[in-house]
């Protein structure tokens, strides 16, 4: 615009009129301005060429996509590995679809989930592609940019990508092959036996082309914060590990990448974490000792996350870890060598309460009385000095609840008693229990003694509650009483020979708010019935108000066969739940 001169009005006016002029002058000035810049403007009129911006409007072309796959015209909903095809329809007062670059990505949908490794998937107007992602929620954008003008336009579509069938919510069954020995594993996609599932055989090996090694025996699911929407999904095998992908088991890592130096012996035990927390702890035993890492939805983001090595003092660990989702860095351990529990707190690398590493005494002195030691007739326990082998540990309530009850069976050297000793998982504990050991007479609880599996419903109430144990081809109900008066009655009876593989309560692992109405009121029976003329069977038993199993062998809540030699069963939750 051309510069406006500077013009000076002079006005003589009279005090009596001065409110009425100042009006005006503001006037008569506004209009003059306002002539100069119209002025000024219609001289430049020409000197300058102008675009009408190009604004599209960008749709799915919903006659060109798949309607199973777009749920609405801006949601997609599919599985991992599967094919996605996106046309675009593109409206716009002038030009055509060729008239832009395109680039499609996907992206995080909130800022808490990381985005994907490679995010831009494509450069043509139409998007075909294989959707490999991790199962998450995110967002697919396609970017249009003008050709003439460099102007970029975008379009949001919510892509919702799902597991594998077979890698979602079921029962992962580990097998040993009869053919050459190695391993594979079926999946029942299946919660509680209430809503038949399909049976999906060999997904080890389909997806990665080869078996398990020989000899695996034990399949892990950890599931982290629910927030974080990750799982690990790991299998265990003579001197070694691996970790697969938790959507379709696809092989991700061996164990020897677990460490930041891995350890001269391989002999895993367990593998587990409490899962409550934003940052929560898993751990692993590894020829009866501890390693542990912290896990968190920032370091998910960038692996690997290596074991800490091992925690290593007096103690010859039991393989079973005492926790509770409520505080997740705290340990409750057993020494197998000195038979006494010891606390262990992760995050400061320390015992609690804060005493010397010696045997037996890693707690303060027991304040009971003697009378209440007493092997058979008194209830107590003392943590520094337990006195016989602990064999089995389980949670009695799900992992939601506060400092909930754990069971513990233990067994004197002649294995000929076995006791029950029941408490509460704590951060700090004062060693003056009086009550919560009970002594399993054999004339009670039939073949206790000799028992090879023990599951634990989690709905009855507490102290006391029930459990159950399997003796040869029989699962027993046992009714946990004060001291000695416990009793036992048959539950199950299968043909004579068969073996019981797995016994497990169904503990889902879910969130609170997620939990089903049948947590812990299911229990999953594993066989091999072979020498009776049947073979190896998967059932689900549904559990009484009382704990009582329901149904017989013949006529269970579900069951499923056609398996080879099953060594595990474990429960996969889905993710985000």
């Amino acid at each position: 615009m051309p510069v406006i001169n500077r013009y000076k009005l002079v006005l003589q006016i009279t005090s009596e009129n001065m409110k009425h002029m100042k009006k005006t002058t503001i006037t008569l000035l506004n209009a003059m301005l306002a002539a100069v810049f119209l002025f000024g403007c219609t001289k430049d009129k020409g000197n300058y060429n102008y675009k009408e911006l190009n604004i599209p409007t960008i749709t799915a072309d919903l006659e060109k996509v798949d309607r199973n796959v777009f749920i609405t015209a801006d949601s997609i909903d599919l599985n991992q590995n599967d094919s996605l095809k996106v046309k675009l329809k593109v409206s716009q007062a002038m030009g055509t679809a060729s008239d832009f670059d395109y680039q499609w990505l996907v992206i995080q949908y909130v800022a808490s989930n990381p985005n994907p490794s490679s995010y831009i998937i494509g450069n043509a107007p139409e998007l075909i592609t294989k959707v490999i992602i991790p199962p998450n929620l995110y967002r697919l954008v396609v970017k249009l940019t003008d050709k003439i003008t460099g102007v970029a336009h975008f379009k949001h579509f919510a892509l919702n990508v799902s597991a594998a069938p077979w890698g979602n919510e079921g029962w992962v069954v580990l097998q040993d092959q009869a053919i050459d020995g190695t391993a594979d594993i079926s999946v029942i996609t299946t919660r509680d036996g209430s809503l038949k599932g399909k049976v999906y055989d060999n997904v080890y090996s389909l997806f990665n082309h080869h078996k398990l090694p020989k000899g695996t025996y034990k399949v892990n699911i950890i599931n982290h914060a629910t927030a974080t929407r990750a799982q690990k999904v790991s299998f265990f095998y003579p001197n070694g590990g691996l970790e697969v992908r938790n959507t379709d088991f696809a092989d991700s890592a061996k164990a020897e990448s677990w460490f930041f130096v891995a350890p001269n012996a391989m002999n895993f035990q367990l593998n587990g974490s409490a899962g409550g927390s934003s940052s929560g702890w898993e751990y692993l035993i590894n020829n009866n000792q501890i390693s542990y890492r912290q896990v968190s939805a920032t370091s998910l983001k960038i692996p690997p996350i290596y074991f800490n090595p091992p925690f290593l003092g007096s103690f010859t660990l039991s393989p079973f870890v005492i926790n509770s989702a409520n505080s997740d860095s705290y340990f409750t351990l057993y020494d197998k060598n000195s038979r006494c529990f010891f606390l262990y707190r992760i995050e400061t690398s320390a015992f609690v309460p804060i005493l010397p590493d010696v045997p037996n005494q890693h707690f303060l002195k027991y304040t009971g009385s003697p009378a209440d030691l007493h092997p058979t007739t008194g209830s107590g326990f003392d943590l520094n000095n337990m006195k016989h082998d602990l064999i089995y540990a389980e949670n009695a309530q799900p992992m939601t609840s506060s400092n909930g009850y754990w069971n513990c069976f233990f067994k004197n050297d002649n294995r000929d008693s076995t006791f029950l000793v029941q408490f509460q998982r704590s951060t700090a504990y004062t060693n003056n229990f009086k009550t919560g050991r009970y002594f399993l007479k054999e004339a009670n609880c039939p073949g206790i003694n000799s028992a090879t599996l023990f599951a634990v419903p989690t709905f009855l109430p507490l102290p006391g509650g029930a459990f159950y144990y399997v003796n040869k081809n029989t699962i027993y109900t046992c009714n946990v009483k004060n001291l000695a008066t416990s009793t036992a009655k048959a539950g199950l009876t299968f043909p004579v020979g068969t073996v019981i593989k797995v016994m497990k309560t169904f503990n889902s692992g879910y969130a609170a708010v997620n939990i089903p109405s049948t947590e812990g009121r299911v229990l999953m029976v594993a066989t091999d019935e072979t020498a009776s003329g049947g073979g190896n069977t998967v059932y689900f038993f549904k559990l009484n108000s009382t704990g009582d199993i329901m149904g017989s062998p013949s006529n269970p809540a579900d069951q499923y066969t056609g398996f080879e030699k099953i060594t595990d069963v474990v429960f996969k939750k889905g993710l985000g739940r």
